[in-house]
């Protein structure tokens, strides 16, 4: 019970914020690949708009590691055996499980 609140906690915290920040890079790399095509747009322009794109991406990232360290510290051994048995017919991620 204690580990679903955490969860839920998290959730109520940073789901809305995690969908917003996703849904901003995905809107930004669309309009990067339309002003790329322009010819008034400067290849500093460029790189300066991609730069706000892997800031996006940080910021995501960020995010989501608070999810992986709450993960990381809240899964017991038998959740660890569970997830290895649930992934193992993944080769990608069966081969991090046997870490």
């Amino acid at each position: 019970d204690e580990q679903v609140s955490a969860f839920r906690t998290w959730r109520k915290k940073n789901y809305t914020n995690m969908v917003n920040v996703m849904n901003e890079i995905i809107e930004k790399m669309v309009e990067f690949r339309v002003q790329s095509l322009s010819p008034s747009i400067t290849g500093d322009q460029l790189l300066a708009f991609q730069s706000d794109i892997q800031e996006l991406q940080v910021e995501l990232l960020k995010i989501k590691l608070t999810c992986r360290e709450l993960i990381i510290t809240t899964f017991t051994d038998e959740q660890w055996d569970n997830f290895a048995f649930a992934v193992a017919d993944n080769p990608k991620l069966a081969s991090l499980i046997q870490q």
